[in-house]
């Protein structure tokens, strides 16, 4: 049996070599994926999204509390506040982008059945949640 030199490996290569052509590797088959499109399956399936909470009820903290779940949901909450009256008996989504692939997603994982468009020229976010009285029903986690 004959005996391999120090530091390398069968090929002759030396292990630092190996491991950056390893990770060379790596990152071009990386690039190739995101290139060419092949990872599209695994991405997420949308994109980034922002959407406003209002209070319906009057009730003190319940866009708040509302806001706290829907981020620990992965949901981007950028505008917290009271609506314009607190009579809404029923929740209500808002789209205010003209976006109706977010809003039938947004309404499923919600559970909020009440959808309307209120397309704005340049709005900051792309749907409103206002809470109703009916905030229950919503399929929105419980905090512990």
């Amino acid at each position: 049996m004959g005996r391999r030199k120090k530091g390398k490996n069968r090929t002759g290569l030396s292990a630092g070599t190996f491991l950056l052509l390893a990770g060379l590797g790596v990152i071009l088959f990386s690039l190739a994926v995101r290139w060419m499109g092949w990872g599209r399956g695994f991405a997420r399936q949308s994109e980034p999204f922002r959407i406003e909470v209002l209070n319906g009820t009057g009730e003190p903290g319940v866009a708040g509390e509302m806001t706290l779940q829907l981020r620990q949901m992965g949901i981007d909450v950028l505008i917290e506040g009271n609506a314009e009256s607190f009579d809404f008996r029923e929740s209500l989504l808002i789209d205010r982008k003209n976006n109706a692939a977010l809003m039938k997603k947004l309404s499923r994982r919600l559970g909020c059945d009440r959808v309307i468009e209120q397309v704005q020229d340049h709005p900051h976010v792309d749907a409103t949640l206002i809470i109703g009285w009916d905030r229950e029903k919503l399929k929105i986690r419980k905090l512990k």
